[in-house]
């Protein structure tokens, strides 16, 4: 049975956070040898890669890495990683399936669940945008509805969110693949996402929102949605097999609850799911703090602990 890549874009700032996604992917996943993990990049440290490497196998997964800079070359890109994905269609072309994931994620579902709700005929698999189905007020200012028209999509609604995508690679041609990368020309504010709406609008399958809950809207009835998707984030709300921490709500942000227009003590589910994702990242802080010296100073460190007092070794934990 052929391996199902799961790629995710990342700088350094984000190691820590992709360790936590990926770990809660193979904590969920059914079947562990069926995916291996793929991280594009232009600046990854190999000390970086190794932590990361280490980590994931000792996790009981399998990582790669690609530096995919010489891809991007001339178009001076301030951002870069956020366009990586459109690299997918072909760099792994040899694969009938690629899952995409951001690095602020927490998965508790099977996304391998995912592969048996993809049509033989849709290019992508992905989820709403929860952004443009929300329900504004009419003097309301509309940035990213906005922003939506103005690469000549018509229907706003119909916009996914690029943070999880399962492209059907069966499905997708090799003039998809080009035609994104020769859209980057036209540096839309929404990267590589708004590319990938362009290019596979007609070729979509939408998959129920639990599948990419944005946490910015984990809080009931805070805002209305369109009634196409209202159903499905009252119950996926319950359910959420994928937890996005996109925008103000990553918790490393200054006071994300204020700052999402919660009251104190509106959302409880909200400061739940933080403190939860919190917890993932300080454990995975935890265990680079245990790998990383063995990893950076090798046979120096074992010889120099070897030595030391049990009181003098406690210091180190």
């Amino acid at each position: 049975m052929q391996t199902i890549p799961i790629v995710m874009s990342l700088n350094q700032a984000y190691v820590v956070p992709a360790i936590a996604t990926i770990r809660s992917v193979l904590n969920s996943i059914s079947d562990r040898n069926r995916i291996e993990f793929v991280i594009f990049h232009k600046e990854l440290s190999p000390a970086a890669i190794r932590i990361m490497t280490t980590l994931v196998n000792d996790s009981g997964g399998r990582i790669t890495f690609i530096n995919v800079q010489e891809h991007f070359a001339g178009h001076n890109l301030k951002k870069e990683e956020m366009y990586h994905a459109l690299l997918i269609p072909g760099l792994m072309a040899g694969h009938d399936f690629v899952f995409f994931l951001d690095a602020d994620m927490i998965v508790t579902g099977d996304l391998l669940s995912l592969i048996h709700a993809m049509p033989a005929d849709k290019k992508i698999g992905a989820v709403r945008c929860f952004f443009r189905n929300t329900i504004l007020p009419p003097n309301v200012p509309r940035p990213l509805h906005d922003q939506t028209l103005r690469t000549g999509l018509k229907d706003t609604s119909r916009y996914f969110n690029a943070g999880l995508m399962l492209f059907n690679m069966k499905a997708i041609r090799p003039e998809d693949g080009r035609r994104c990368l020769q859209l980057i020309s036209r540096r839309w504010k929404g990267h590589a996402e708004s590319i990938l709406n362009v290019v596979f609008h007609d070729s979509v399958q939408f998959f129920s929102v639990r599948w990419n809950y944005a946490m910015t809207h984990i809080a009931k009835d805070v805002v209305p949605f369109q009634p196409e998707i209202r159903k499905d984030v009252e119950e996926s709300r319950l359910d959420i097999q994928v937890q996005h921490f996109l925008f103000l709500s990553k918790p490393w942000l200054p006071k994300a609850e204020h700052a999402l227009f919660l009251k104190e003590g509106d959302c409880p589910e909200f400061r739940y799911h933080v403190q939860n994702y919190k917890n993932a990242l300080a454990a995975v802080m935890k265990d680079i703090s245990h790998v990383a010296p063995r990893l950076l100073c090798g046979a120096s460190w074992e010889m120099t602990e070897r030595h030391l007092d049990p009181e003098e070794k406690a210091l180190l934990a």
